[in-house]
């Protein structure tokens, strides 16, 4: 069983996440409506758009937590909609996935917290799993709080934790959902310098549900208005949010600006 959890990723000759014509619906509330689109390898994609516009949901479906209706959707040249339950973990362990509201362990420190999944999934030894977590941990500057449980952590602490937790099963892509909306200024800042620098070191793809313009500005390599279960506007990020095409994306521009 270890073994097949470890086998080497497919190299895909196309996008690195490729999604085709996907429709997702809860009853009669469709919510993704004939999305359409491609990530290369290494390529930032920040996504925008009102409350419920269906940007938490498409990640979800991007590692198959939530499935879809119609439509295709790849990652790294691997199927995630009708995948086994094998083929799934498949693309799971090389899918890091951040929330918006940390989900860490509370019983566990923060150490333990990056080291199970590592231990239990990918049956990395005890000792190789902690140095590593160690390693991520000062990348993450939270070396001083490896020992500290999750109610001892301030937002931004818990949310670094996240992102160390992530990157410990090593994926080749990073999912984002709103990791700083529920943090205070300062506290957001300091999230936002440490998903930078993975990227900058890892060099990493990486889909982002965000509203920070300078962080999209910086960072992004194409920013992207969803709106009622569909694309209104795409572009290079410093295009998008400087010189929009779409009134709808002005429009929502100036809303989130006056925020």
């Amino acid at each position: 069983m270890a073994s097949n959890l470890n086998l080497v990723e497919p190299q895909s000759r196309g996008p690195f996440i490729g999604v085709g014509n996907v429709t997702k619906s809860y009853g009669s509330l469709t919510v993704l409506n004939g999305i359409s689109l491609e990530v290369a390898k290494g390529e930032v994609l920040v996504l925008c758009g009102p409350s419920g516009c269906g940007k938490s949901t498409l990640l979800r479906c991007l590692n198959g937590l939530e499935t879809i209706q119609s439509g295709s959707i790849t990652i790294n040249g691997r199927r995630v909609e009708n995948a086994t339950p094998e083929q799934l973990q498949q693309i799971r362990l090389m899918t890091g996935f951040v929330f918006q509201n940390f989900n860490l362990f509370p019983h566990m420190t923060t150490l333990e917290n990056i080291v199970i999944a590592p231990q239990k999934v990918k049956r990395i030894p005890a000792r190789e799993a902690k140095e590593q977590a160690e390693h991520l941990l000062e990348q993450v500057g939270m070396s001083t709080k490896a020992e500290s449980y999750p109610y001892q952590l301030s937002g931004g602490q818990r949310q670094r934790v996240a992102i160390a937790r992530a990157l410990a099963m090593k994926p080749s892509l990073m999912l984002f959902d709103e990791p700083t909306s529920a943090l205070d200024p300062e506290m957001r800042e300091e999230v936002l310098q440490v998903i930078r620098r993975v990227h900058q070191e890892h060099k990493m793809t990486m889909v982002v549900v965000t509203h920070e313009i300078g962080f999209a500005k910086n960072v992004a390599s194409r920013a992207m208005l969803l709106d009622q279960g569909q694309i209104v506007e795409e572009a290079p990020a410093r295009d998008f949010f400087e010189s929009p095409r779409e009134e709808r994306t002005r429009k929502f521009l100036r809303a989130i600006a006056n925020d």
